[in-house]
């Protein structure tokens, strides 16, 4: 059974960015979006970092807290084998309506993807008011999209 990693957020985070479920390299770093590949940190530095790429992982959580944005996962254990979202089996879903009461300042949520908005609409939409949108995931696994393309839809962040 794999287990997500904790909410990273704080009293003034704005923003929520769900993904679904960290990844087998991920999961071995304890780093959301700690795969190489994955575009989330890119496209944070991008927007955030004039383009200069963020180091460590305690400079990336840094950049986000400094503009206000949260990550969880939709979410909170399952059974998968390697690292694709479609072999998600036995999901139970993180406590996202809990965590949006106990920051009020959240005013927006991000789905990273189809995954996460699926998990996202399944066990939360119907409890959470708070508008939501889902953009392209991140993943490498999305590379029918390229990164300018995901960089300008993530614009809307």
């Amino acid at each position: 059974m794999l287990q997500s990693f904790r909410p990273f957020v704080d009293r003034r985070a704005a923003v929520l960015i769900l993904g679904t479920m960290p990844g087998p390299e991920a999961l071995r770093r304890q780093e959301y979006y700690g795969f190489p590949g994955n575009h989330f940190w890119k496209i944070m530095a991008d927007f955030y970092n004039a383009g200069k790429p963020l180091e460590s992982y305690a400079e990336k959580l840094r950049l986000l807290k400094k503009n206000r944005i949260a990550l969880w996962d939709t979410i909170g254990s399952c059974l998968r084998e390697g690292a694709s979202d479609s072999a998600i089996c036995d999901a139970k879903p993180n406590d996202i309506t809990g965590l949006v009461r106990r920051y009020p300042n959240i005013r927006m949520i991000i789905l990273n993807g189809k995954t996460a908005e699926k998990f996202f609409l399944k066990y939360h939409a119907d409890k959470i008011k708070i508008p939501h949108q889902t953009l392209p995931s991140t993943s490498p696994a999305h590379a029918a999209m390229p990164y300018a393309e995901k960089l300008k839809r993530w614009s809307t962040l």
